[in-house]
């Protein structure tokens, strides 16, 4: 059975995450905090997300309105479902720390790729429909070789397709340092 799907290109610009740190507390429980840069490699802002926690603090922003609105725009293009109101700073915050989230895993994901020869997928299982509670998360290797169109479709679709509250899932593809991002939507049959 063929499945009809929209695999889109997740694009962030020239910011670069660094000083990515990972935490992973005795409860389990993740800590990150990390810093955004431009292209010069100048600070934009610092970011930390506490454990078990839905929001993100927000630090040393230098970030002009025009560049608020570029990253507002890189991410209503990933994901065309939400907007995001730059004038809310509890918006803000969370809007910054996404998109700085987003640039931390591939920072990591490319890094990681690097020490192993294996294709490393990076993937979250969504709805358009609704909100999800509990995400699945996951990041599982596959053997060198494989091309990506082959991991949509022979690795990650037949897995989404389980979950019948799900349609869609954004998948970092990382080999050999370079990271790919994807949104990977099913289409519904008209």
């Amino acid at each position: 059975m063929k499945i009809k799907y929209l695999k889109k290109r997740q694009e962030f610009g020239d910011y670069q995450a660094s000083r990515v740190i990972w935490i992973t507390t005795l409860k389990e429980e993740l800590l990150i905090k990390f810093n955004i840069l431009d292209k010069a490699g100048n600070l934009m802002y610092q970011i930390s997300e506490q454990p078990e926690s839905d929001t993100y603090e927000l630090y040393e922003n230098t970030l002009s309105v025009e560049q608020l609105q570029e990253i507002a725009g890189l991410l209503q293009e990933n994901i065309p479902d939400i907007e995001w109101d730059i004038t809310d700073e509890e918006e803000l915050a969370l809007m910054l720390g996404y998109f700085g989230e987003c640039l931390a895993r591939m920072q990591w994901l490319s890094r990681e790729s690097k020490k192993d020869n294996d294709i490393i997928v990076d993937f979250i299982f969504d709805s358009t429909e609704k909100a999800i509670k509990d995400e699945i998360s996951q990041t599982e290797y596959v053997e060198t070789g494989t091309t990506e169109d082959e991991v949509i479709e022979q690795f990650l679709l037949p897995r989404l397709i389980e979950r019948e509250e799900m349609n869609r899932v954004f998948v970092n593809i990382a080999e050999a340092g370079v990271v790919n991002s994807y949104l990977v939507t099913i289409q519904a049959d008209e």
